[in-house]
C-alpha cells in the first residue's frame, strides 16, 4: 500500500493537472457525430481547444455557451436553450454532449432542467440525442471529467432492461484514457482476430486517429461509436474494462447487459495481456490466432534483449492515476524501481500502487524529490520537458497533452507489440545515456626500448 503525501501548498506552481471539462471533451470525441457543449464562458472552450489541437493536430469540433456576467449573475439556463437549438439547426449533429464547467457550477446551473425546458420548447429536435454532465474545475481532473461521462452515457443511454436475446459475437470494450488511437486500433485487431465484433466505448480510434477526411470540413466528430451500439450493449456477449478509473462504468454496465465481464487496469504486462487473450479465445471458443502468438514471442523475446539495460534503473512518473497504475506495473514487471510518484490529485487507485509514497502535487514537488532522488527516466506530458533537459533525464512522454512531438498521441503502448516497442525505446534511451569507460594504463607498465638494433659494420665483419 503507497503512502498518499497531500500537498501543503496553497496553489500548484508548475501543474500536472487537466481539469475535468478536458477528460469529457476529450472522451465525446468518441460518439459519432457529436459536438460537446461547453456551458460556460468562452474562454473555458478556447482554452480546452488549444490544447487539443496541439495534442491532435486535427480540427476539434468543440462549442460554448458563452456566459457573460450578467448571465453569470441573473441565470444561464436560456444561453444553453439558445445553444442547443443553434447547434441542431446549422450543424445536425446526432448527438450533443452539454457539459459543466467551474464558472456554471458556482453559479448553480441545472444542466438536466435546461434540457427539459428545451425538449418541451424544441421538439422538432427530439431524435438528436443530448447527453448532460457535470465536470466542475474545480475538483478532480481530466480522469475524473473522462469517467463521468462514461457514466452519464450508460445510465443515459443504455437502457437498464436490456432487450431479449443477445448478440454471440458483440464485444463491449469500456476504455480509459490511457488508452491512444493508436492502442484502440491494435486492440481492434485482437477482438476481430478471434471473430468477434468490437463495440469501443469511446471510439477515438474512428475519430481522433491522424486520417484525412474526404470532403470539406464537418462540425462535428468523424467517426465513433453510434447511439444504436450504445442502446444495444446490453446484449453484447461480454464485456471487456480497461482502466481502473471505469471500475463504476463497469458496475452501471454489469447491472444493464447479462454477458461475461472482464476489468483489467490496463494492458502494459505479459500477465494482463494473457489474461485478455484468454478472455476472447473463451468467449469465442476459437483458437490463438499465430500471428499474436507470434507478437507474445516477440514481446519475450524484446525483454531478454532490453533486461541488461532496464534492469535496476529507476523511473519517476508524473501522470494521471490510471497511467501511474500501467506505468508501475510495467516497470516493476521489468525489474526497474519505480519513485518519486506525482498525481495531479488523489484517486482511489493510488492507494494500490506497489510504491512506498504517492505525492499529491505537480513538477515543483517532483523536481524538489530528484534533487534527494535522481532518476534514470521521467513519464510525463510535454509540460514536464523543460524539467528533464535541467535535469539531464531522459523524457518518455505519455498522458494528455504532449505538443512538442509529432505523433505521440497515437503511439502504441498497450498490447504485446505496445510493451514491446516501448522497451526498445526505453532501453534505445538508456544506451544513449551509457559512456564508455576510458581504457585503463597501469603507472608499473614497463617501456620497453623497440628500436632497431644498427646492423654490425663491413669491416667487423
Amino acid at each position: 500500500m503507497a503512502q498518499i503525501l497531500r500537498n501543503a501548498k496553497p496553489l500548484a506552481t508548475t501543474p500536472v493537472k487537466s481539469g475535468q471539462p478536458l477528460g469529457a471533451i476529450l472522451a465525446s470525441q468518441g460518439l459519432e457525430n457529436c459536438i460537446p457543449l461547453v456551458h460556460g464562458a468562452q474562454g473555458c472552450s478556447a482554452f480546452a481547444k488549444v490544447f487539443f489541437i496541439q495534442h491532435f493536430h486535427d480540427p476539434i469540433p468543440l462549442q460554448s455557451t458563452a456566459m457573460e456576467s450578467t448571465t453569470t449573475i441573473m441565470g444561464s439556463d436560456g444561453n444553453v436553450s439558445t445553444a442547443l437549438t443553434t447547434l441542431c439547426q446549422r450543424s445536425n449533429p446526432k448527438a450533443i454532449v452539454v457539459l459543466s464547467t467551474g464558472l456554471s457550477e458556482a453559479q448553480g446551473s441545472d444542466l438536466s432542467m435546461a434540457l427539459r425546458e428545451f425538449r418541451d420548447k424544441e421538439p422538432r429536435f427530439n431524435a438528436i440525442a443530448i447527453l448532460t454532465v457535470n465536470t466542475p474545475d474545480f475538483y478532480g481532473s481530466l480522469e475524473n471529467g473522462y469517467s463521468a461521462l462514461m457514466e452519464s452515457v450508460i445510465t443515459q443511454w443504455v437502457p437498464e432492461k436490456p432487450p431479449t436475446g443477445m448478440r454471440n459475437k458483440r464485444v463491449n470494450l469500456l476504455v480509459s484514457h490511457l488508452l491512444t488511437p493508436g492502442d484502440l486500433e491494435l486492440l481492434r485487431s485482437y477482438v476481430e482476430a478471434f471473430g468477434l465484433q468490437p463495440v469501443m466505448l469511446p471510439d477515438l480510434s474512428q475519430s481522433l486517429d491522424g486520417h484525412l477526411a474526404n470532403g470539406d470540413f464537418n462540425p462535428v466528430t468523424q467517426g465513433g461509436t453510434s447511439q444504436r451500439q450504445i442502446e444495444q450493449m446490453g446484449q453484447s456477449l461480454t464485456t471487456i474494462t480497461i482502466g481502473s478509473s471505469l471500475n463504476c462504468a463497469a458496475s452501471l454496465m454489469a447491472m444493464r447487459s447479462r454477458g461475461m465481464a472482464l476489468n483489467l487496469p490496463h494492458l502494459m504486462t505479459l500477465e494482463n495481456m494473457d489474461s485478455l487473450i484468454r478472455h476472447l479465445h473463451q468467449v469465442s471458443g476459437r483458437e490463438v490466432p499465430a500471428w499474436i502468438e507470434r507478437q507474445r514471442g516477440q514481446l519475450l523475446d524484446a525483454m531478454i534483449d532490453c533486461h541488461t539495460w532496464l534492469q535496476s534503473q529507476r523511473i519517476a512518473l508524473a501522470a494521471e492515476a490510471d497511467l501511474l497504475v500501467a506505468w508501475c506495473d510495467f516497470a516493476q514487471s521489468q525489474g526497474m524501481r519505480v519513485g518519486p510518484v506525482i498525481a495531479p490529485v488523489n484517486q482511489q487507485s493510488l492507494a494500490g500502487l506497489p510504491v512506498e509514497q504517492v505525492v499529491i502535487g505537480d513538477l515543483e514537488d517532483l523536481q524538489t524529490r530528484l534533487d534527494s532522488y535522481p532518476v534514470s527516466l521521467l513519464v510525463a506530458n510535454s509540460h514536464a520537458a523543460p524539467l528533464a533537459e535541467k535535469n539531464g533525464i531522459s523524457l518518455v512522454r505519455a498522458g494528455f497533452p504532449l505538443y512538442d512531438r509529432l505523433g505521440e498521441f497515437r503511439r502504441v503502448r498497450q498490447g504485446y507489440a505496445g510493451i514491446r516497442d516501448t522497451l526498445f525505446e526505453l532501453a534505445n534511451l538508456m544506451q544513449e545515456r551509457h559512456h564508455m569507460l576510458a581504457a585503463y594504463h597501469s603507472p608499473l607498465k614497463q617501456v620497453f626500448n623497440l628500436s632497431p638494433v644498427p646492423e654490425a659494420s663491413h669491416e667487423a665483419r
